[in-house]
């Protein structure tokens, strides 16, 4: 995603006159860098969040490097799940990421293509695998697919409030780094500053990132739990941190099952990606945070 165009050559893809290009770099419509010469260029993370912002359609999007390969100016359908479980059982890296730049060009949210796209296609390739229909190569490969994916989709996004941070992890001897880093999106996507600390994370290195970096939420991703019971003792005191320093607490994964996310007092669980970004834009319009509400009480 590091590609730099002339005004001219996105002029072209856009369908626009090389003058209105050049305007719109200058008045700051469209961002844009300048090399040692003094002359004008745009990368492609930039153009295509102008694209989206705008709603501006990329006309001839070959000359910039793209293959719109999917009409996803409408809801996102079975037929983009096929297409993306077909692009990443294959290893085809150019075409699944085409499919999931051509969702958020059609001004679909993050939290929709993480929850009715990716979700759905991870939950179908691990069916394959437990049928035997795909070997374990084809899913670990799908997984660094696409988290490459994502990360080149994090560049495109707008640029934070750096006062409203967050941040959280996977559990100490969880490596999923897929969810953690859809978290991260999600919230950016809301406008938050919300960065992934990455997997396996212990509980007392979370507490002391929550009293370092003092974020307005803090989010744990969990596949599965070992000892719920220890568990249940261990979270509630890193509660305890974040609740004395106004942290909020989202907890999500399919590990939270209803009993014990009975037992979790103090933070908030989201079933889906929606309903985190849902949370998170209410915490926004508060600018406040709430606390003592159990997660069955705050889905």
């Amino acid at each position: 995603m590091d590609e730099l165009f002339s005004p001219i050559q996105v002029a072209r893809a856009l369908g626009v006159s090389e003058s209105s290009m050049k305007r719109w770099c200058d008045r700051g419509v469209i961002e844009t860098v300048r090399t040692v010469g003094g002359h004008r260029r745009l990368q492609l993370s930039s153009i295509i969040r102008f694209a989206r912002e705008q709603e501006h359609p990329i006309l001839f999007p070959e000359l910039i490097g793209m293959q719109t390969r999917t009409d996803a100016s409408g809801p996102h359908s079975e037929h983009h799940e096929k297409q993306l479980v077909n692009a990443l059982m294959h290893g085809q890296e150019t075409l699944a990421r085409q499919i999931i730049f051509d969702l958020y060009l059609g001004k679909h949210s993050i939290s929709e293509i993480c929850d009715g796209v990716i979700s759905e296609v991870f939950r179908e390739i691990g069916q394959r695998w437990e049928c035997q229909a795909a070997d374990v190569y084809q899913e670990r490969r799908a997984c660094e697919l696409i988290r490459r994916i994502l990360f080149e989709l994090h560049r495109v996004l707008p640029n934070p409030d750096s006062s409203w941070t967050a941040c959280g992890g996977t559990l100490e001897g969880d490596p999923y780094t897929i969810p953690t880093t859809m978290v991260e999106l999600v919230l950016r996507d809301v406008g938050l500053n919300a960065a992934s600390l990455g997997t396996s994370i212990p509980f007392a290195s979370m507490a002391r990132a929550i009293t370092s970096m003092k974020p307005k939420i803090f989010w744990i991703c969990a596949s599965f739990i070992v000892d719920e019971d220890q568990f249940v003792v261990d979270f509630q005191s890193l509660c305890d941190t974040a609740q004395a320093i106004g942290t909020v607490v989202i907890v999500g994964g399919r590990a939270f099952h209803e009993a014990i996310r009975l037992r979790l007092k103090y933070c908030y669980y989201c079933d889906t990606m929606q309903q985190l970004e849902q949370f998170a834009r209410s915490v926004r319009q508060l600018g406040t945070t709430a606390s003592g509400t159990t997660a069955s009480e705050s889905t």
